[in-house]
């Protein structure tokens, strides 16, 4: 079935088609003098200015109305064919907008009535005389008229695919994300990629022992990310090789101890299960050939719906993205100018205050002025920063790391040892906010003059340390609003967090998986370290 599009779409193209036609027709009908032909030339005229006014009107049905103007000008142009043919050239005017509005099959219908109707209005109209020289000039226009109608037909396709790409897009958003608002109620298992990574280890589990799962599932962008795991394979297995292999021949591979089982839909391939066999565990024993080709099938329906969480997840995160650039322009042009410009005004106020009294209580709110805009300036800085999900955790913690750098004159050594594969972009978020408010700390509270930041990942596991040489925790101070929400973000993405005195110094750990996978112990002094 043809897209169905708005009728008013065309109705530039079809009136000046049809204007055309008539300034076209107009020079011969008046030199041959004919008056039959000058009064169908008036009528059909009418009959157009009518179709073009009509196809403004709401409700209007191409269809309709194009049979019945094919069918008026088809009969008026007949009337002058006992004299004269000059009419005839408006045969194709019909059919071309019929190809517009309804595409081939409706050009063909039009051009058919056209024929019907011109052949009855000859056959009993005794005064044409139907000779070679006629029917040459029908048969004509008639292919005229035909090839006309599928020019049309290609324009119509040229606006199906091109049209306005905004607002169908906008049109298409819209519709896509209502569905998914009514389907989202009967989704018993929800649309969170870990919880399913989570069942589909579970079902990996029932029919093969195995430790060391991990789920790598391949995002709409084309990027690998370990959805979920409880560990690490055999270290002497290259599992990325072993994962992209699985990928692209959709097939189980075994290579030693470890496994790597396709989780996919009909339609392809979705993510890829690595694991080890539990020790002890005979490959022969459990027949793992079959077993695996069994947990292939037991996968099937838990691929369909973390295929379709994944998808869902994708459209999340670039929603999000989108939502942070916004803020961070309009924080940027909007509040923190305004804070700005208060600021001049205080300046001012100071420089006229009547009283050294009145000068220094002017100066203190000029002094908590500048504190607030700088964290505005900071707030917009991190907005942008964990919007760019293209750079890994490391490469944004340096960009923050140089930042605050650069605005305090505070020197921030970074080192990054992460390996291959992404963490899923949530959990780096999380991770970045918490590593950014470790520094912050670290200038603003503990006033040091060194910090150090060590960010290690081996996904699924990951590590982010920052070691500073300040005044070290406070005794009796309790914690800050700051550290709960540094905890609650580690806790949200089943991360452990740690703060500790390190006796010259405060040492902030954030620790997601296994310590012993995550990386090497940092050490607690900063002596002797070296700037990256």
């Amino acid at each position: 079935m043809s897209p169905t599009l708005p009728a008013g779409r065309f109705r530039t193209i079809t009136a000046g088609a049809r204007l055309f036609a008539l300034i076209v027709l107009a020079p011969p009908v008046a030199f041959s003098g004919d008056s039959q032909a000058i009064l169908s030339t008036i009528l059909v005229a009418a009959v157009w200015m009518g179709a073009t006014f009509a196809g403004g009107l709401p409700g209007y049905q191409p269809r309709m109305a194009l049979v019945l103007e094919a069918s008026l000008v088809a009969f008026l142009l007949s009337g002058p064919l006992s004299s004269t043919g000059v009419l005839v050239p408006a045969l194709v005017i019909p059919p071309f907008i019929a190809g517009t509005y309804l595409g081939v099959k409706g050009a063909l219908q039009i051009l058919v009535v056209e024929v019907i109707v011109l052949g009855a209005a000859i056959t009993l109209d005794p005064g044409i005389h139907v000779g070679a020289d006629l029917l040459a000039l029908l048969f004509t226009w008639v292919m005229a008229a035909l090839g006309f109608g599928l020019i049309g037909a290609v324009i119509r396709a040229a606006h199906i695919e091109l049209g306005d790409t905004t607002r169908s897009s906008y049109r298409d958003a819209r519709a896509l994300l209502t569905q998914l608002l009514e389907l989202s109620d009967d989704l018993i298992g929800g649309l969170d990629p870990v919880s399913i990574s989570k069942h589909i280890i579970d079902l990996a589990r029932e029919e093969i022992p195995l430790s060391g799962v991990v789920v790598h599932a391949r995002m709409p962008s084309g990027v690998v990310t370990v959805m979920d795991g409880d560990g690490p394979v055999d270290d002497g297995v290259d599992v990325g090789m072993l994962v992209d292999r699985v990928f692209e021949h959709a097939r189980p591979e075994r290579e030693g101890s470890t496994v790597a089982i396709p989780v996919k839909t009909d339609a392809g391939m979705v993510a890829v299960l690595t694991a080890d066999l539990a020790p002890g565990v005979d490959p022969d024993h459990i027949s793992l050939d079959n077993a695996m080709a069994s947990v292939v099938e037991a996968f099937r329906p838990e691929a369909l719906k973390l295929d379709t969480a994944l998808v869902f997840s994708a459209v999340r995160e670039a929603a999000t993205s989108e939502e942070r650039q916004r803020l961070a322009r309009e924080m940027h042009d909007g509040v923190a100018q305004d804070l700005a410009s208060f600021g001049y005004l205080i300046d001012d106020a100071a420089a006229e205050a009547e009283s050294e009294g009145q000068r220094g209580r002017l100066m203190e709110l000029r002094h908590e002025l500048t504190g607030v805009v700088g964290e505005l300036r900071r707030s917009v800085f991190s907005l942008r920063n964990e919007a760019a999900g293209e750079r890994t955790l490391g490469e944004r913690i340096a960009i923050m790391a140089e930042h605050l750098e650069g605005r305090f004159g505070v020197r921030v050594e970074v080192a990054v040892n992460e390996a291959d594969g992404r963490l899923r972009p949530e959990v780096e978020n999380e991770l970045l906010r918490i590593a950014q408010e470790g520094m912050n700390n670290a200038v603003k509270h503990a006033h040091a003059s060194v910090i150090q930041v060590r960010c290690l990942v081996r996904v699924p596991h990951g590590q982010i340390r920052v070691l500073d040489d300040g005044v070290g925790l406070q005794s009796g101070r309790p914690d800050s609003h700051g550290v709960k929400i540094m905890r609650e973000r580690a806790k949200r993405v089943g991360a452990s967090l740690h703060l500790s005195d390190t006796g010259s110094g405060t040492l902030l750990e954030v620790t997601l998986g296994s310590p012993e996978e995550a990386g090497s112990p940092i050490t607690t002094s900063l002596e002797g370290s070296a700037h990256p």
